[in-house]
């Protein structure tokens, strides 16, 4: 039996997490709370998160609301996670590459985007860019008990140490808002055309050492790396479900001229990126819900993106 893929976005979680404790209140979220819970008893769905979940949940000071938050996700969502940003674009370049030569795609499981190791939300174990981060035999330990490492982490991370990270992550992501601030005010006067050329461009040269490791693991027999960038970068931007995705929200993001860009619009963004191609219903906030749709993601991807838990439920006959 196929189980249907659900992403809830942070929101969405929280409300799960405030019907769980008040199980007598009787709500949309309540509703959906049991409804998930005689979904997953009968795995016909998972509900995978991403690295936006697990960092604003571990970064709610509140130890009673965060351990409430963090028993829900890690019951109800079994720490199962979307793997991160390289992994997918190292998988979808080799994918778009090999079928620009029809060629046959590599066999991998069906689900390889996801992950029961929660921090393969953000890197690989093995990632060789980071070093020996994490042991094989640690590794090993969080597969085998992917809920109770998760839960850990959220409640029992040294408080010196969470706080840092969270304020050291914040830094992070409002640095980035001020570049993308300053080259939405260069190009504010651009055609949409030209702003998504220049957005293909940007996500092409900022890559390109890890783009041209991508393209050689396609294995295209007899073409260089380098003809095949020449003929099909435009492909790779446009069939590469992250770079696609990403694409197209920051230009619908960045051409809203009269809201400011927030440091959530960068993770809700990371998460769309994630999620939307690999999901049967993604149920998010109004903001990148609209924009999605805007986009056309969602006809693109054949996937039901709501703000609704009450259109959730009534999705399962359509995609069961």
């Amino acid at each position: 039996m196929t189980r249907k893929i659900v992403y809830l976005d942070q929101n969405k979680w929280i409300a799960l997490a405030k019907a769980a404790k008040n199980p007598d209140e009787k709500s949309e979220a309540r509703s959906a709370l049991e409804f998930l819970v005689g979904e997953r008893k009968a795995d016909r769905v998972l509900l995978p998160l991403t690295a936006t979940n697990i960092y604003e949940t571990h970064k709610v000071n509140n130890p009673e609301r965060r351990f409430d938050l963090a028993y829900c996700i890690t019951t109800l969502g079994e720490s199962c996670v979307f793997r991160g940003r390289h992994k997918r674009l190292e998988m979808e370049v080799i994918d778009t590459v090999r079928r620009a030569y029809d060629l046959p795609l590599p066999a991998r499981d069906a689900n390889w985007f996801l992950s029961q190791v929660f921090y393969e939300a953000t890197a690989e174990w093995d990632d060789l860019r980071l070093g020996p981060v994490v042991s094989e035999k640690m590794y090993e330990f969080a597969k085998g008990n992917p809920q109770e490492f998760l839960f850990r982490y959220l409640m029992e991370t040294p408080e010196d140490i969470r706080t840092t990270a969270v304020q050291r992550f914040s830094k992070g992501m409002d640095g980035i808002r001020q570049h993308v601030e300053e080259r939405r005010t260069r190009h504010a006067g651009e055609k949409e055309s030209m702003r998504r050329n220049i957005q293909n461009a940007v996500l092409m040269i900022n890559k390109i050492d890890e783009i041209q490791a991508w393209v050689s693991k396609a294995a295209v027999p007899d073409v260089s790396v380098r003809d095949i960038l020449e003929k099909h970068a435009r492909r790779i931007m446009n069939e590469t479900p992250t770079y696609a995705i990403e694409r197209e929200l920051a230009l619908r993001l960045e051409g809203q001229h009269n809201r400011p860009i927030q440091e959530n619009d960068f993770r809700d963004m990371q998460s769309f990126c994630a999620v939307i191609a690999y999901s049967d219903v993604v149920v998010a906030e109004n903001q990148f819900s609209s924009l999605a749709r805007q986009a056309g993601l969602d006809r693109k991807y054949g996937t039901v993106i709501t703000t609704s838990f009450t259109a959730m439920m009534e999705t399962r006959s359509d995609t069961n």
